[in-house]
C-alpha cells in the first residue's frame, strides 16, 4: 500500500523574495558597493526631508536650517511650512555638484545620469523660485499689515498722551507693547526730519551763498 505526503503550498513571490534576500550581503566588490553608493546619494535628490545620505549628518542638517531661517524669518505657521520647504529644496540642491562627481568617476552610463541630474536640478531650482515668490508674498502683505497697525496705535497713542490719558494697546486690539509704539513714532520723527533736512540741502545747494552752519543729528544719536 502507498502512501502520498501532500505537496507544499507554492510560495508567493513576496515570500520568494523575502528569503532570497536573507542571503544576500549586498554588493562586496569595490565597483558594486561605488554603485551602490552612487544610487543612494542620487536618490537622495528626491528623498524625504529626513532622508540623509552619503556622510551626511543631522547635526549638519540642523546647522543648515538655523542659518536658512535665520535669512529667510518666517513669522506665523504659513510661513514657517513655506520656510521648511525651502530648507529641504536647498538641502537637495547643494547635494547636486556631489552627485555630479560620483556619476562622472562612478557611472557606467555617465551621460544618461548627468542628463537626469540637469533635469532634477531644473525641477529643484524652479520650485525654489516659485516657494520663495509665494513666501516674499506672505511676507510683504504681513509687514505692511503690520505696519498699518503700528502706524493706527501709534496715532492712538499720541491722541491719548496730549489729553493725559492712560493708553493700554490691547484695549485697542494692538499686540504690540507701549515701548513698541514709542519706538516707532520716535523713527518717523527721526526720518521725516531727515528727510526735510535732505530736502533743505538739496535747494540750498542751487543757491551760491550757501553756507552750511549746523548738520542735523538726530535726538537719540546725540544722546
Amino acid at each position: 500500500m502507498s502512501s502520498h505526503l501532500p505537496e507544499p503550498p507554492a510560495r508567493t513571490r513576496a515570500e520568494i523574495n523575502r528569503a532570497n534576500a536573507q542571503h544576500s550581503t549586498g554588493p562586496r566588490t569595490p565597483e558594486g558597493k561605488a554603485v551602490s553608493r552612487l544610487n543612494a546619494t542620487t536618490h537622495g535628490l528626491t528623498a524625504r526631508l529626513d532622508a540623509l545620505v552619503d556622510e551626511e549628518t543631522p547635526e549638519d542638517f540642523l546647522k543648515f536650517r538655523q542659518r536658512m531661517f535665520a535669512d529667510l524669518a518666517p513669522s506665523g505657521p504659513q510661513e514657517t511650512s513655506l520656510a521648511e520647504a525651502l530648507v529641504a529644496q536647498h538641502w537637495r540642491l547643494q547635494r547636486i555638484p556631489r552627485v555630479e562627481t560620483h556619476i562622472l568617476t562612478l557611472s557606467a552610463n555617465a551621460a544618461a545620469d548627468l542628463a537626469k541630474l540637469g533635469l532634477y536640478e531644473q525641477r529643484l531650482l524652479r520650485n525654489i523660485k516659485q516657494t520663495r515668490a509665494a513666501l516674499l508674498e506672505l511676507q510683504t502683505a504681513r509687514r505692511s499689515a503690520d505696519h498699518e497697525q503700528m502706524a493706527q496705535a501709534a496715532a492712538l497713542r499720541k491722541l491719548h498722551k496730549d489729553h493725559n490719558r492712560p493708553f493700554n494697546p490691547a484695549d485697542f486690539g494692538f499686540v504690540f507693547s507701549l515701548a513698541d509704539i514709542d519706538r516707532y513714532a520716535a523713527r518717523c520723527l527721526d526720518l521725516g526730519a531727515a528727510k526735510a533736512h535732505a530736502k533743505q540741502t538739496a535747494q540750498a545747494f542751487l543757491n551760491p551763498d550757501y553756507r552750511p552752519e549746523t548738520v542735523f543729528i538726530p535726538a537719540k544719536a546725540a544722546a
